[in-house]
């Protein structure tokens, strides 16, 4: 008589397998769809790459976390890779961002601010310990260190050098913080960035610093509804409000966040004004 049991139990055996695989798939697939459904919060790259993930990767957990709604963070090696998405749509959901890229998605997008950064923000023009310069003047034909446009930085550089034939070189860098370091290290002979991160090299010498603008602001796309926006700016101005959230805009070196609306940035998107796809 022929036994069966081996043939049963193999049967047995993969159907398990057959479930399993199947349930593995689905939680991929429900993995895949909430993470696709996420709302994706931009940060420009003020700082290197990893460092901007490292340091606002908790706090956008924590607006996840606050306002129920699933939210991560979108980053970018540089600022030629962040105007290439911004100019051609804004792929993300929300963004903190400088007054000019700002209005201009409110502008051009539809986009609408929901809160700020309490203050102004302005730029410095600094040179090393060593190198005293009283007047931007003096750096025509000398080495700058700049981010990319449309960084505030460079928007500011074409703002104390307007004249074309009498400009300084220009160094391109990824973030404000090699800016920094290149003029420290004596790469090049001075270097704008913004004054709240030029705060932390006490070695380096001020020329000149900028009429302030408002300082950096949150918006949002019009794709996203009235009530998470009402949630995100409840959030956001929260933060301030409680050790933990104080402890995090500590950690992203950020103020507290205040309520603000389009109006306080109209004009800024002019000083974009000559930037390639403006």
């Amino acid at each position: 008589m022929l036994n069966y049991q081996p043939i049963r139990h193999h049967r047995r055996r993969m159907w398990g397998l057959l479930i399993q695989s199947t349930l593995l798939i689905i939680g991929l697939v429900f993995g895949v769809s909430a993470q696709a459904g996420a709302l994706k919060f931009a940060i420009p790259p003020f700082l290197p790459q990893a460092e901007i993930e490292k340091s606002f990767g908790p706090l956008v957990a924590k607006i996840s976390e606050l306002t129920g709604t699933p939210i991560t963070i979108e980053t970018f090696p540089n600022y030629l890779a962040f105007w290439q998405a911004t100019r051609t749509g804004s792929p993300f959901d929300i963004a903190l961002d400088a007054a000019p890229t700002t209005d201009f998605r409110v502008q051009r997008q539809h986009w609408h601010v929901i809160a700020k950064l309490k203050g102004t923000v302005t730029q410095s023009l600094v040179t090393g310990p060593n190198n005293a310069v009283l007047d931007p003047s003096e750096l025509i034909n000398k080495k700058i260190a700049v981010q990319p446009s449309p960084s505030v930085s460079a928007l500011t550089l074409y703002q104390l050098f307007p004249n074309p034939v009498q400009q300084p070189i220009l160094v391109t860098k990824e973030s404000n913080r090699e800016a920094a370091d290149a003029v420290l290290s004596g790469a090049v002979d001075a270097a704008i960035i913004p004054t709240p991160i030029a705060a932390g090299y006490p070695n380096l010498n001020t020329v000149t610093t900028t009429a302030p603008l408002p300082f950096l602001a949150v918006s949002v796309s019009p794709a996203v509804s009235p009530a998470t926006k009402e949630a995100l700016q409840n959030a956001l101005i929260s933060l301030s409000q409680t050790p933990a959230g104080e402890a995090l805009l500590k950690a992203s070196q950020l103020r507290a966040f205040t309520p603000a609306n389009d109006q306080e940035y109209a004009g800024s998107e002019k000083l974009l004004e000559g930037t390639f796809g403006y």
